[in-house]
């Protein structure tokens, strides 16, 4: 009798612990204190839970006879699918919580996250706080501005690996994540596909005809880091403009699905060419930033998705195909600061 309350209570406040950090993460900016707390005790629910049903086998296997299992297994199923693939009103549920993230004025605490400084000399100060989802894992990414038009404006970062052109050939699922930093790695190639869109904005076009930068031409170093492997705080700025798009391209290697694998597009030679490129193609984030509407953060939202084999920089607006690259990015906020801002709290400090 001592081992069941024992048992119960220890569920009990446990699925308290859950209630509590769940709405908390629906609610607020991600923590790891309140994630932390929400897998101990998810654990010890569970252990629990196990226990319960062992100590109750018998009156659950005379439940599990009940004519109302089949109901209560279609509805739970139908909840479940429909939370997997994000129907509504599932995902307007996830929505609003990711709104209420970004408008919350709140920052990701720094020592939760990867920090990036990219430079804040510039008229308009970035922070991008991006956290990371399931399938997120060395992705390339670059990060640019764009005017309401669609014209590019500047790059605000891009991973080492696509800046400088430093993949090479060999790579594979099990060595991908180390093999363009080993020195004995021969054959330079190109990854044209890795993020076609903000490299065909650019609009350079190299001697070989290729948008992607080249070793003996990278870009410079003030707007290239390394690869990103975590929740992170990127820090940068751009030049002054009164309304703007911030666009993000991320891309995982090797995440291919019944879509995209060595079976698809047979006739492309590009992406068949053994680079490390097989898999889904680039998936692109935006937000619309007007510096006259008084808001201080932005939510990013996923708007498409690159060409699978990077021969275009058009944006493909139908996600139907995408399978583990719809999560990547758990969400992505943007806070915007101009320097009169920075003048104005320097002022009243005083």
């Amino acid at each position: 009798m001592t081992l069941r309350k024992i048992i119960s209570l220890s569920i009990a406040l446990s699925f308290l612990v859950l209630l509590i950090t769940g709405v908390l993460s629906y609610l607020q900016v991600y923590s790891r204190t309140v994630a932390t707390l929400h897998t101990v005790f998810g654990g010890l629910f569970a252990l629990g839970v196990l226990f319960h049903f062992t100590n109750n086998f018998r009156p659950l296997k005379t439940y599990s006879k009940s004519k109302l299992l089949y109901p209560i297994t279609v509805v739970l199923a139908i909840l479940f699918l429909a939370a997997f693939y994000q129907f509504k009103p599932f995902k307007s549920m996830m929505d609003y919580g990711a709104n209420l993230k970004a408008s919350s004025g709140k920052e990701v605490n720094l020592s939760e996250c990867l920090v990036v400084e990219m430079g804040n000399e510039k008229e308009v100060e970035l922070s991008i706080d991006l956290l990371r989802s399931e399938h997120y894992w060395h992705p390339q990414m670059a990060i640019w501005t764009e005017d309401s038009e669609g014209n590019y404006l500047e790059t605000v970062f891009v991973t080492k690996a696509t800046a400088k052109g430093l993949f090479f050939g060999g790579r594979s699922k099990e060595n991908f994540k180390t093999f363009d930093e080993n020195k004995d790695a021969v054959g330079e190639y190109r990854r044209v596909n890795a993020l076609p869109v903000w490299s065909h904005k650019r609009g350079v076009v190299y001697t070989d005809g290729m948008y992607v930068p080249t070793n003996n031409n990278p870009l410079p170093d003030a707007i290239t880091g390394a690869t990103l492997i975590d929740n992170f705080k990127l820090l940068s700025s751009v030049k002054r403009s009164d309304a703007f798009v911030l666009k993000i391209e991320i891309n995982v290697a090797f995440d291919d699905n019944e879509y995209y694998s060595e079976y698809d597009f047979p006739d492309d030679g590009v992406y068949h060419n053994g680079t490390g490129q097989l898999g889904q193609p680039s998936i692109i984030f935006e937000t619309p930033i007007n510096m006259d509407d008084d808001k201080s953060y932005y939510l990013m939202e996923l708007v498409g998705h690159g060409h699978h084999s990077g021969q275009t920089g058009e944006i493909y607006t139908d996600l139907s195909t995408l399978t583990t690259a719809k999560h990547i990015v758990e969400r992505i906020v943007v806070g915007v600061k101009t320097t009169e801002d920075q003048d104005k709290i320097v002022s009243v400090l005083k």
